[in-house]
């Protein structure tokens, strides 16, 4: 299988903004009216205030002080004090604000993308690295949240600034406000040089970030591995390629950012300048006061200001825009809810449930090219137990997976009580049809709560199942019982030890139908014993799939189903299959071989 196939880059657009992603985002904010009603007119009284200053400044040299009126200067200053008072209180509500609705929304994002990743079919998880998924829910997510609590209402407040200033500066004198919009074109050529550069220089960083975490989650993950095959060195050394990669990207990005403020700094001091030459000249000829001069080179200062924060708001949300893109490419990914909505299941009782399973020419493939199951058609019966037997990559654990519904077969049908599982629920599927896999995995937490699944149980009733079963010498090793902590995925457990658990969760899980994929793996002689009789008990009355490479597991079935190549080779009894000299003797005889070495 060729890697392309499992494992892409991020492909981002080239548009400096999609206005599909641009909905959605409001679609977040929308869910916030109020809040984000009372930022917009807090902006509004913050920028009328703002605007006041210099005009107040102006009003006081030309009124006050050219006056020699003392009074004016006491009052025109104590009316600034309590203006710029009153906009910075505003200032404080207006953050709080606007951090608050920027945090809701990282929840809500986080929570929905949370619950999609959570119904993708097990296929998506094969193709894309769990570091590139986790980046999408933490630093994406993060990058979007920084977008509304510090981008979208201040460049609103920016945006009212610089128009206000504008509008009071024509008002002051319509000649120094021409000069001044004669460098915005200026401004405006530099912002969108600078712009489309920093844009793909954002998707860059953000796209060798998630590989950077894609590499350290399957190297953390992989440790036990990487330290016994002496790995370390290769590892950092191809570790330090990727993050030199993603170091050569930021300095990029800062190169441009590092020029682009003194370039703007450029532009703002020329206007200063070309104001101030005028403004002197019209004032020496007595066209214009001194303190409109001072008032209009105020609101010049105080123009750049506003300009420099959308620029950096600007930055904020090209990685936003990166961000939101991947965010809502992976919300697209088809999950099996949006295949049931498009074909929807009927529902089944477990209690009326039977555990009648047939398969009718099934061919499945995990790629849709390599067909793992070759035109599998088999029967078995309610309550019957039948063991699936064959060398590895024979297609005994593909029967699993897709009986099961973790893939969808490519041609065939699938019956249970002669339904077509296809238009069976998934869930309710999952009720009735219990699997134990040989990939055990474990969660942080209590034994009680890997075994019950975080269900809210009785304690009585999780030991009453399982000293039914006979499991009880299991719960007695464990230093605290129920209460004993397990490591991140059973790390301080023997493998016989996390059978059991995996064994006992699915009998606490009481499906119709159980599949054990070698269920008796790697266990000492005694616990092999204690869970092939909780084995026995459990599966009593219960259709039963086995897949086994144990003698012992495959003798105490209905039937044998012997597998070769994705092929149904022989199927019957023990003794029919025996009798018939074909694949299942060759097997047998080699099983027999391995159990005298064992005994022996």
């Amino acid at each position: 299988m060729g890697k392309e196939e499992f494992f892409s880059e991020d492909v981002l657009t080239d548009k400096l903004y999609d206005r599909t992603v641009i909905k959605k985002l409001l679609s977040y904010v929308l869910r916030y009216k109020a809040s984000g009603l009372l930022s917009v007119f807090m902006v509004l009284i913050t920028t009328v205030l703002f605007l006041l200053g210099p005009y107040l400044f102006g009003y006081a040299i030309d009124h006050g002080i050219n006056k020699g009126d003392k009074t004016l200067i006491y009052r025109t200053a104590l009316a600034i004090l309590g203006i710029e008072t009153l906009r910075l209180l505003l200032v404080v509500a207006q953050s709080y604000n606007i951090q608050a609705i920027g945090q809701k929304v990282m929840l809500d994002m986080r929570m929905e993308l949370f619950h999609h990743v959570q119904s993708l079919p097990v296929s998506f998880f094969d193709k894309n690295p769990v570091g590139r998924i986790v980046t999408r829910l933490t630093n994406d997510i993060a990058a979007i949240g920084e977008l509304f609590s510090a981008g979208v209402i201040v460049v609103i407040g920016d945006i009212f600034i610089i128009m206000g200033i504008f509008v009071a500066m024509f008002m002051l004198n319509s000649k120094l406000a021409i000069i001044t919009l004669s460098v915005f074109p200026v401004i405006v050529a530099i912002a969108l040089w600078f712009g489309s550069r920093m844009k793909n220089s954002f998707r860059e960083i953000r796209r060798k970030l998630a590989r950077i975490n894609a590499y350290l989650n399957e190297n953390i993950t992989g440790m036990k591995v990487i330290q016994l095959f002496n790995r370390e060195k290769k590892n950092y050394h191809k570790f330090s390629e990727i993050n030199d990669d993603y170091l050569k990207e930021q300095v990029k990005y800062i190169r441009y950012f590092a020029v682009f403020q003194p370039a703007i700094n450029l532009v703002s001091a020329l206007a200063v300048g070309l104001v101030l030459w005028y403004g002197a000249v019209r004032y020496m000829n007595g066209f214009l006061t001194l303190g409109v001069l001072v008032a209009f080179l105020a609101y010049l200062h105080d123009l750049f200001e506003p300009i420099r924060d959308i620029v950096e708001k600007y930055n904020i949300f090209q990685g936003a825009m990166a961000s939101s893109e991947r965010v809502f490419g992976l919300m697209r990914e088809p999950s099996e809810v949006d295949y049931l909505i498009i074909n929807p299941g009927r529902e089944v009782s477990r209690k009326d449930f039977r555990g009648e399973i047939q398969f009718e020419n099934v061919w499945f493939a995990y790629n849709g090219k390599n067909y793992i199951l070759k035109d599998i058609s088999f029967h078995i019966a309610p309550g019957q137990s039948v063991a699936l037997v064959g060398v590895t990559g024979s297609g005994k654990t593909s029967i699993a997976s897709v009986l099961t519904r973790l893939y969808e077969i490519q041609k065939g049908t699938i019956k249970l009580d002669r339904i077509d599982i296809r238009k069976i629920e998934k869930t309710g599927l999952r009720y009735v049809i219990g699997l134990v896999s040989q990939d055990i995995f474990l969660f942080a937490g209590t034994l009680r709560d890997n075994i019950s699944l975080f269900k809210p149980l009785p304690d009585s009733d999780l030991l009453g199942t399982i000293e039914s079963l006979g499991l009880m010498p299991f719960i007695d090793r464990m230093p605290q019982g129920l209460d004993t902590e397990i490591a991140e995925r059973g790390a301080n457990l023997s493998l016989g030890e996390r059978q059991f658990i995996s064994l006992s969760r699915i009998i606490v899980y009481d499906p119709r139908v159980m599949i054990l994929d070698e269920a008796t793996s790697s266990m000492d002689p005694l616990s092999e014993v204690l869970i092939q009789n909780a084995i026995h008990r459990a599966t009593r009355d219960r259709t039963s799939v086995f897949i086994a490479h144990r003698l012992t597991t495959i003798l105490q079935c209905d039937k044998i189903i012997v597998l070769s190549k994705g092929e149904k080779r022989e199927e019957g009894s023990h003794e029919e299959l025996l009798r018939l000299g074909g694949l299942y003797s060759q097997l047998y005889k080699v099983y027999m071989k391995e159990e005298l070495i064992g005994s022996g």
